[in-house]
């Protein structure tokens, strides 16, 4: 939340600023990237806290450039989102331990965000972006690791009960692009997604995802504005 409120300043700030905007009407585009992603889980049947793991996102961009220095970005994402567990100990039903291993949980979503971008800066522009995504669940694979003194086994599960299909929550992050010529620009972003909607279906549990990503794009500039000084 302090991340979303930092932003919004600085897009306060920026409508009192003139400053020169982008010229091209509307932008089409690629980005992707690397993110960094946990579930915040609170249960009543389950004490534990997951830790974050490394997984990735890409896909397309379109963004509608005003004649100041405001945009509109939307698009849609493949977004792999999820959470790992280490160092676990395994017991049997007596309470006997029979091993040690690890449970990773990766969750894959279609994501659209929906974002109002402000732009600083004539060439090299540096912006910050924030607005509402959704996003709906593909799939999922849970992946259990037990090593015994004997071998290890893994196990995997794709069930998608006790989920919801649908997450709802808010995105914002701050970047750079610079201009490549005439029709292309280069940018690279931090943007965070914060869900607000508990995606488990159990009363017992709540599961909400967080999600970071770096975003590598490339866009192609189409329509342009006359310039004005």
């Amino acid at each position: 939340m302090k991340t979303i409120l930092i932003i919004l300043s600085f897009i306060s700030i920026g409508s009192m600023t003139s400053l020169r905007a982008q010229n091209s009407m509307f932008d089409l585009g690629l980005e992707g990237g690397p993110n960094l992603s946990t579930v915040l889980i609170n249960s009543t049947l389950f004490n534990f806290d997951p830790e974050p793991a490394i997984f990735g996102s890409g896909g397309f961009i379109f963004q509608y450039n005003c004649k100041n220095f405001l945009s509109f970005k939307t698009g849609v994402s493949y977004q792999r989102k999820g959470f790992q567990l280490k160092d676990i100990l395994f017991t049997d039903a007596n309470g006997n331990q029979i091993g040690t291993g690890e449970i990773s949980s990766r969750l894959d979503y279609l994501t659209f965000p929906i974002l109002v971008k402000a732009s600083f800066g004539k060439k090299v522009q540096f912006f910050v972006n924030a607005g509402p995504y959704a996003g709906f669940l593909l799939a999922k694979t849970d992946r259990t690791t037990l090593n015994t003194s004997e071998s290890e086994q893994v196990f995997k599960d794709h069930s998608l009960n006790g989920l919801n299909r649908w997450d709802f929550g808010i995105a914002g992050g701050i970047g750079i692009a610079i201009p490549i010529r005439t029709y292309w620009v280069i940018s690279a972003e931090v943007r965070n997604y914060s869900g607000i909607l508990d995606i488990a279906t159990s009363s017992n549990t709540q599961w909400r995802t967080n999600t970071t990503d770096l975003r590598i794009g490339v866009a192609y500039k189409l329509g342009f504005y006359k310039d004005e000084e």
